[in-house]
């Protein structure tokens, strides 16, 4: 561990207000993140609050606090804001006024919003990161409650410890965190077995739209807004659907379409099984994420946008296998 961690330094003298946001569209990381520091902040007597653009979604509504989060954007100027599981105070998707920023992320790449940012992409969750820092600052702080909010994040993030960001340190933090008490069973069957009958009606027309390229290689999912109007679920409920076409034998990569009110724009989720690194393919298109979990946005019709990511899906493809021949 560092003698110093900078992130944890800037917060320590911070006196004024706190603003903690995650990404739009949170996920397990970005909430437990946010959550878990949260708890901390206020345990050490800080002004702090909590916002996101987005709701929750239900299966994360039994983490600590989770009721406290605010919604963006929020009319009043903060004197830090940290954005947590994100590559960039932008991916907020609102307004955040604040006089200083600071990230703390386990993304490649983004936007160094401070000299004091913590960013590892060596970490296998966000809450990887703030674990680190929460140990560093008083270990005696992080209780039952917030290890909960951190083991959400690891969980979640790496795919109930299935993505090849699993390395050492993600089943340390693992031990660690279960000797304080939380119930790993529980909180799985919490994330992952409280689907909704909507979000099931949902998945059997998705799973109609499936298609195979490219020698069976590229899998794809299409959620039209129809899908969601007519089975009375959210766009939240889509959350892992796209596992479904990444678990097919062969598949390389596996990507889900999930068009977004304006009718215009699609949301899109990428998975890959280790070889190729799909952060490269949603980089393409202004998005970001991790070599097995990646993601974007992309305005057309269902039939344009599908064939630009087969085609950029193709050629990344073509070029890391052929590098990983060539080593």
């Amino acid at each position: 561990m560092e003698a110093v961690i900078p992130a944890v330094e800037r917060l320590k003298r911070e006196e004024g207000e706190i603003l903690l946001v995650t990404h739009h569209n949170p996920d397990g990381d970005g909430i437990g993140s946010m959550l878990a520091l949260y708890r901390f902040l206020k345990k050490k007597g800080k002004n702090v609050r909590m916002a996101m653009k987005d709701k929750a979604p239900h299966v994360y509504d039994f983490l600590p606090d989770v009721e406290k989060i605010e919604k963006l954007p929020i009319n009043h100027r903060f004197n830090l804001a940290v954005i947590l599981d994100a590559a960039g105070m932008y991916r907020a998707d609102a307004p955040v006024e604040a006089k200083e920023y600071l990230r703390i992320d386990h993304h490649i790449g983004g936007v160094f919003e401070s000299i004091n940012d913590y960013v590892d992409p060596y970490a296998a969750s966000t809450t990887v990161v703030v674990g680190r820092m929460l140990k560093d600052w008083d270990e005696e702080c992080i209780d039952k409650e917030i290890a909960t909010c951190l083991y959400t994040g690891l969980l979640t993030d790496t795919g109930s410890f299935k993505h090849n960001n699993v390395n050492e340190e993600a089943f340390e933090f693992a031990k660690y965190l279960t000797s304080k008490g939380i119930d790993p069973s529980r909180i799985a069957s919490l994330i992952f077995e409280r689907n909704k009958p909507a979000a099931i009606h949902l998945l059997q027309k998705v799973l109609s739209t499936l298609d195979l390229f490219y020698e069976e290689k590229i899998a794809s999912l299409v959620v039209k807004r129809d899908f969601i109007d007519k089975t009375g679920a959210d766009e939240e409920d889509t959350e892992g659907f796209v596992n479904f076409a990444r678990s097919i034998e062969g598949v390389e990569v596996a990507f889900i379409m999930i068009q977004r009110p304006d009718l215009k724009t699609w949301r899109v989720s990428l998975r890959g099984k280790g070889r190729i690194n799909v952060q490269k393919i949603a980089k393409r298109f202004g998005g970001g994420g991790h070599r097995d979990a990646a993601g974007c946005r992309i305005k057309g019709s269902e039939k344009e946008v599908k064939q630009k990511l087969i085609e950029a899906i193709k050629e990344e493809i073509k070029t890391q296998l052929k590098e990983k021949i060539n080593v």
